[in-house]
């Protein structure tokens, strides 16, 4: 089905709306990416050489101890082959994800 732009603004908005931020509104915690990474068969040293980051904060962003910005959460989507809706949603906040 193709989308309007105004129907696509109307999803990137319940998205943002339901994304939680950190660092004062500028970067998004993203709650599905370890169910994500792990779908995708990878580890965090394969997902961060294929995002061009580190290891390092690929396991802050699943912790959700620090947030992604948008340049960031869009490398992850082409890494992973996944919608950005599928990284800002889910997730057990709670959750400390994997010791490595």
């Amino acid at each position: 089905m193709i989308e309007t732009r105004a129907e696509n603004r109307l999803r990137v908005e319940a998205i943002k709306d339901g994304a939680r931020t950190a660092n004062g509104g500028r970067g998004y915690r993203l709650g599905g990416l370890w169910a994500c990474r792990l779908a995708a068969g990878l580890t965090q040293r394969q997902l961060a050489e294929l995002m061009g980051g580190s290891q390092t904060t690929v396991r802050e962003l699943e912790r959700e101890r620090r947030g992604a910005y948008v340049g960031t959460i869009r490398r992850l989507c082409e890494a992973l082959g996944v919608a950005p809706e599928d990284l800002l949603c889910g997730g057990n906040t709670s959750r400390e994800g994997p010791r490595r």
